[in-house]
């Protein structure tokens, strides 16, 4: 299915490129208004927006799903459309009104909050975070390194991704903030500071530390701190959009949509309207004008969200860099791009959609993207080029780069790194050819050649090297093929069981198979690991879909991965016993010594990817 995303987003793309080709819209001929840092005028960027966005689908306005657009320079508006339907059924047109979720740019609101916080002296930002919160609140830490608040924002603060879903269907699930992180708390996989790991988790400790800090309720603080400051009156942040009703009741009636094969039509999603218990990390919802009020005051040098200028200046001024440079990648949860211009941003993605705020602080220009398309938008990628320009990275060359060699298999540290979706990680890994030609220019800033991406180039404590691309890193793993010929030797070895299984199923109806204790044994195992995969199998299907994997899910996974482990490792011995036992020989060997192997493979594989512990992941 991913393939097919990206196929249709290429084709897409080309599209695209054509019908801007074919709009042959010159720049020149419009030098004398005002240009964004793309070198676009205003007037100009309106004629191309319209272009793209109307010829971004084979389909008419009233057929496609919601898409709002808002570009502005300092406090004006340069360009804002509506594109789509709320409701396709019912030809119900977006406009200013519509409702968003604006995702993981919800995150944006808790590092202001944090800064706000520390403007005021009540928070220090590179105190170990344990000080602000309950006695013995972490019970899954397995480092003793201090945690900070600045590795929180950078997205070090060792975490990967939970195990259980951070989404739930019903209302009363929600429960408080606090009872949400206890229950999804993972396992600290990386040394604090040490690895970029972006995490839905980290960020909503803290936004809990915010209401420590604060004595406030989060929502209650954000409304009162930034909300109400704005101006931003449609604009809901708790998890049941319930501090704004007018919100929750747009919210309700909006429909989501996904993209059909080659962007051949749009399937109804329905609302697809969950809610998430750890609320701070994207559970924002409001309309666009709401969301570019909120970027506009990032470009205001009255700096409406602070006391101090100086507050403002240091939110930007980069809190984690690209090796051992000076150019950063992340500025106080923030990150930074690389257009015409260097760029500040967050996008965010839901279940129900897709968002993106970028801006420039030098030229105070900026844009704010959303949709309700659930998968590849292929617009997005082309707005930030017409506001911005075409990314490049020639100002960070020196000509002194030099080639960088890279390992077999890098493994991505945001996924699940413990737990019984951990065999999930194996599946992810990157080979090294795909990372593609890097030099570096000597400081850890690092060039992927042929593209304009930046890495940095990491080294960590336990002498594993990496790259940081994005909001993660890719570790070098030596033993990635081990591992990966331990998990498919799981799924062969069940293959085989279901296959000796069907075989002895019709000896003992023929009456040609005599069923003994130490056989049943090895057939309870054969059965368990068939039983296995299956529950491996569905463990996937839960976490790619809406509702992701539960608690209930998760122990019952857990459960039956426990049982298989108990009795591979039964029939291991078995095996072993009739191997070395006189009586057994010929096809009576070989039988044992392939079940014997087979069961010690299988349950080795329950044990190093940890399937069976649901529990504290």
């Amino acid at each position: 299915m991913k393939f097919l995303n990206r196929f249709a987003g290429r084709c897409a793309a080309l599209f695209l490129s054509a019908v801007m080709a074919a709009s042959n819209i010159s720049y020149a001929a419009e030098d004398d208004e005002r240009t964004l840092p793309s070198g676009v005028t205003f007037g100009g960027l309106t004629k191309r927006m319209d272009i793209l966005m109307q010829n971004s689908s084979p389909y008419s306005n009233e057929k496609m799903p919601v898409t709002a657009a808002i570009v502005f320079s300092g406090d004006e508006t340069v360009y804002e459309k509506y594109f789509g339907m709320v409701n396709i059924g019912v030809s119900e047109a977006a406009d200013e009104n519509t409702v968003f979720e604006w995702g993981s740019i919800s995150k944006t609101m808790i590092w202001v909050s944090v800064m706000q916080l520390w403007e005021q002296g009540r928070l220090d930002l590179d105190k170990d975070i344990r000080e602000y919160l309950p006695e013995d609140f972490f019970s899954h830490l397995r480092y003793d390194d201090p945690i900070t608040m600045t590795e929180l924002m950078n997205h070090q603060g060792g975490w990967g991704e939970t195990t259980y879903s951070i989404f739930v269907k019903d209302e009363k699930d929600i429960g408080t903030l606090e009872e949400a992180l206890r229950a999804n708390e993972p396992v600290q996989s990386f040394r604090p500071g040490e690895v970029t790991s972006y995490s839905n988790w980290g960020a909503a400790l803290a936004g809990y530390i915010v209401e420590r800090v604060s004595g406030m309720d989060y929502a209650e603080y954000l409304h009162k701190n930034i909300l109400d400051p704005l101006g931003l009156e449609h604009t809901a942040v708790a998890a049941d959009h319930r501090d704004n009703q007018w919100v929750r009741q747009q919210r309700e009636k909006l429909r989501t949509y996904s993209a059909g094969f080659l962007m051949t039509g749009y399937y109804d999603s329905g609302d697809r309207l969950y809610y998430i218990p750890l609320y701070p990390s994207g559970s924002v919802t409001g309309t666009a004008g709401d969301l570019a009020k909120y970027a506009q005051a990032f470009v205001d040098d009255s700096h409406p969200l602070f006391s101090n200028a100086e507050t403002q200046e240091k939110l930007f001024a980069g809190s984690a860099f690209y090796g051992e440079s000076d150019v950063p990648y992340c500025s106080c949860g923030f990150w930074r791009e690389d257009y015409a211009v260097p760029v500040y941003s967050h996008d965010g993605s839901t279940v129900s959609g897709c968002s993106n705020m970028l801006f420039d602080l030098k030229s105070k220009t900026g844009l704010v993207m959303l949709t309700t398309l659930t998968d590849y938008n292929a617009v997005w990628a082309q707005l930030p080029k017409y506001v911005f320009g075409e990314p490049s990275l020639d100002s960070y060359m020196t000509g002194n780069e030099k080639p960088v060699e890279t390992e077999s298999y890098y493994l991505p540290s945001r996924s699940f790194n413990s737990g019984l979706l951990k065999f999930v990680r194996c599946l992810d890994a990157a080979p090294g050819k795909k990372l593609g030609n890097i030099t570096d220019r000597g400081d850890g800033l690092c060039f992927m050649n042929g593209s304009a991406v930046l890495l940095g180039r990491s080294s960590y404590s336990d002498g594993k090297k990496g790259f940081l691309l994005g909001a993660q890193e890719y570790i070098s793993e030596k033993m990635y093929v081990p591992q990966l010929v331990l998990l498919a030797g799981l799924f062969i070895s069940a293959v085989f069981a279901a296959f000796i299984l069907l075989a002895k199923r019709k000896l003992r109806k023929s009456g040609k198979l005599t069923v003994r204790k130490s056989e049943a044994v090895l057939s309870a195992a054969q059965a368990a690991k068939v039983v296995s995969v299956l529950a491996l199998i569905a463990a996937v299907a839960n976490i790619i879909s809406p509702s992701g994997l539960s608690g209930t899910e998760g122990a019952v996974i857990g459960t039956v991965q426990l049982i298989c482990l108990i009795l591979c490792a039964a029939a291991a011995v078995v095996g072993i016993i009739r191997l070395i036992g006189r009586k057994s020989s010929g096809y009576g060997r070989i039988y044992s010594a392939c079940s014997a192997a087979g069961n010690i493979l299988s349950a080795a594989a329950v044990v190093f990817f940890e399937m069976y512990r649901f529990w504290g992941c």
